[in-house]
């Protein structure tokens, strides 16, 4: 239901706000040292058919979504991820907000944050720690720690070991038991960690990795100058997104903002001419209905990539 529904939403931050609650995760859910601690697929599908008739009518009327992502602005995706968990949280029925990015101190040290707490319907406290992530597969080993962000500053292996061994379990420790709202006891931590993982386009093959969900989001990355783009078909078109754009599938009604592949191409050889950032990129298809949907997105990155000038990635 998630993609097919997200596509009859044309308003941007509506189908991110749909893409955030129904999406499908990075994690599986059933692996032994998430088991418990991760918001599997199922239940995501389930709040997406609770909100489907909300969303729908936010789709033709988004300017409270909007007001509400204007006064929260920012230039970080995952800022941004965590306003429309926000906004989402906050009109789920008889679900009560308790705190965002509630942050631990200790000794003038600051330990981390709870990201969300919120009471259920039932009575039940969670904390939430929530996260969008893009790993490229660095070498070709099923393993997380080979999944590595496109500024090479990221790793997979890393950021879960943070989540499931800290940041999962502040209210287990003094100082994060202090910071709590009196009367506040989480009974259920979970992760909420959504996102793709890019894969070489040589190969462009997911595999079957250690606790990483088999229904994860996917897309591909090439190296600029030394290898092509995989073009679909000769029809398609190319674009190239905001950040905060980088969420739910594209959609684009305006062909201004869509290139052939040629000048797409001479965009990026100006691009990497001047910095080493990596840029992600997006293949467009005409669809019957109209408009041009996403039919795949990749990186491209500089020829030298994971090596990147310190200059470059400061």
């Amino acid at each position: 239901m998630s993609r097919s529904f997200i596509d009859t939403l044309h308003d941007p931050a509506v189908r991110d706000l749909a893409w955030v609650i129904s999406s499908p995760g990075l994690l599986d859910a059933t692996h032994p040292a998430y088991q418990g601690h991760v918001i599997d697929d199922i239940w995501c599908e389930r709040q997406l058919r609770a909100c489907a008739a909300w969303l729908t009518a936010l789709n033709l009327s988004p300017a409270p979504l909007h007001d509400f992502i204007s006064a929260r602005p920012t230039r970080r995706l995952g800022h941004y991820f965590e306003t429309l968990i926000t906004f989402w949280l906050t009109r789920m029925p008889e679900t009560q907000l308790i705190a965002t990015n509630l942050q631990v101190q200790s000794e003038q040290r600051t330990m981390g944050e709870y990201d969300f707490l919120f009471r259920d319907a039932k009575g039940a406290v969670y904390h939430w720690e929530a996260a969008v992530k893009f790993y490229l597969q660095v070498e070709p080993r099923a393993e997380q720690h080979a999944f590595i962000g496109p500024g090479t500053r990221d790793r997979l292996d890393l950021k879960l070991n943070k989540v499931f061994q800290q940041q999962l379990l502040l209210s287990h420790t003094a100082a994060g038991q202090h910071a709590l709202p009196q009367g506040i006891k989480p009974d259920e931590t979970q992760a909420f960690i959504k996102g793709y993982l890019f894969y070489h386009a040589a190969t462009n093959d997911t595999q079957s990795i250690s606790g990483v969900s088999a229904t994860h989001l996917s897309g591909w990355w090439v190296r600029q100058a030394l290898e092509k783009l995989p073009q679909s078909t000769a029809d398609s078109r190319w674009a190239l997104l905001p950040r905060l754009r980088w969420l739910a599938p594209a959609y684009i009604t305006d062909e201004k903002m869509l290139m052939t592949y040629p000048a797409l191409n001479n965009q990026l050889d100006q691009h990497f001419s001047a910095n080493s950032d990596a840029v992600l990129v997006f293949e467009m298809i005409r669809s019957q209905a109209g408009g041009w949907h996403e039919q795949s997105r990749g990186f491209v990155v500089c020829s030298s990539w994971p090596i990147i000038a310190t200059s470059a990635a400061s």
